[in-house]
């Protein structure tokens, strides 16, 4: 029984933050609040395409606000997390907590 819970709690993992990539932009948008594509692309250690593309997943879910402006004449484009991708991302660490206590749980019944 204790199996197939995790295996359903598993399954509810948000698929929009679970995938690596996207966890760890969350994580670091959730640390510094808000941050410039180049910077994020330079912690992060991706391509401008790649980053790219997973910051499209997170605006189509209204997870994070992005802001495009010109510093001095050049093109800057900020990232910063919503309240939506906020409690998104709270409800999946949550959720992972639950899980692993239920492992916890389960190991120490053997």
């Amino acid at each position: 029984m204790a199996a197939e819970m995790k295996l359903s709690q598993y399954q509810s993992l948000n698929p929009v933050i679970h995938e690596k990539t996207r966890l760890a932009i969350m994580t670091y948008l959730i640390s510094v609040g808000e941050t410039a594509f180049t910077e994020l692309k330079t912690e992060l250690r991706l391509t401008d395409g790649n980053l790219n593309l997973h910051m499209k997943v997170f605006e189509k879910h209204r997870f994070v606000k992005v802001s495009k402006a010109f510093i001095d004449r050049r093109p800057r484009t900020t990232y910063a997390i919503t309240d939506k991708g906020r409690r998104a991302f709270e409800e999946y660490v949550s959720l992972l907590e639950r899980i692993l206590s239920l492992g916890r749980r389960s190991r120490l019944q053997e």
